[in-house]
């Protein structure tokens, strides 16, 4: 659920900020259209790819869910815009997110840490959660398990799978997926909306991942990750990736530099995980 962010608007009026002064000046800062012209997209005509960004960042800030609650409150009168522009950028299949996601991490990097000092408690976190929908006719929807409400716990939607660093001070979300489980069946599956996809393009990918194994999906994203330069200490995640296997391949990534960590699912489990893994000297 969403927080009223007024005490933060408390602290910043006092220094003469906005939401949106604050948001820009970070947007200076981390450099974006050059992260956005280096991701290797730039739209031909119309607003350009950071002004929309930039509007689409103030909308947590305000309080608000969707775009189409923006131009239905006050707050449409910040921009000359129309939500048509925002609905195409979400809609093209060749914004290349990740990789822009990618270029505010390397710039985070820079800023904050530019000696390059692994913390002692650094780390890479694994986890996913559900992300329940309405609507049969979306894409790629499953039913999905959400294990925290138990046998009631299946539900219509995907499951988010997120990768976040922590550098021993700051968290940062670093790459994502979206995942499928159960799929529709009969009538419902037919009437599942399917959109072309420009082969090897960005919204493709992310198309592929969506049917991949999430543990899989994991691995391949830790590897990008050390191979974006970011370093740690060790892998987190939850109980559904404690298998011997999982650890095993972390372990073999840049010559066993970082060790797992996993919640207990039982004792042989977390026995067999703790053999697995060799110990500090």
């Amino acid at each position: 659920m969403q927080q009223d962010l007024s005490e933060v608007g408390k602290v910043l009026e006092p220094h003469e900020y906005s939401m949106a002064t604050v948001l820009l000046d970070a947007a200076k800062i981390f450099k974006l259209p050059s992260i956005i012209k280096k991701a290797g997209f730039e739209k031909a005509q119309g607003y350009s790819v950071t002004e929309i960004i930039r509007l689409m960042m103030l909308l947590p800030f305000l309080v608000l869910n969707s775009v189409n609650d923006w131009f239905t409150s006050h707050f449409r009168e910040i921009t000359t815009m129309r939500k048509d522009a925002i609905y195409r950028l979400q809609n093209d299949e060749r914004i290349p997110w990740r990789s822009i996601l990618y270029g505010v991490v390397t710039r985070f990097q820079r800023l904050v840490n530019p000696q390059k000092t692994v913390a002692p408690n650094s780390a890479l976190i694994a986890d996913d959660t559900t992300d329940a929908r309405t609507g049969f006719h979306i894409e790629n929807i499953s039913y999905v398990f959400d294990h925290v409400e138990g046998r009631r716990g299946t539900k219509l939607g995907f499951k988010d799978l997120v990768l976040g660093w922590f550098d021993g001070t700051s968290f940062l979300p670093v790459d994502f997926s979206i995942h499928s489980e159960k799929p529709l069946r009969g009538r419902r599956r037919k009437v599942q909306y399917h959109k072309v996809c420009v082969p090897g393009s960005p919204g493709a990918t992310r198309r592929t991942e969506c049917a991949t194994n999430k543990i899989d999906q994991t691995l391949a994203m830790i590897k990008r990750a050390v191979k974006h330069g970011i370093r740690v200490r060790y892998v987190l995640a939850d109980s559904g990736f404690s298998s011997k296997g999982f650890i095993q391949a972390v372990r073999q990534i840049r010559h066993q530099a970082m060790h797992v960590v996993c919640a207990r699912t039982s004792a042989s489990m977390s026995t067999k995980a703790l053999q697995s893994t060799p110990r500090r000297s």
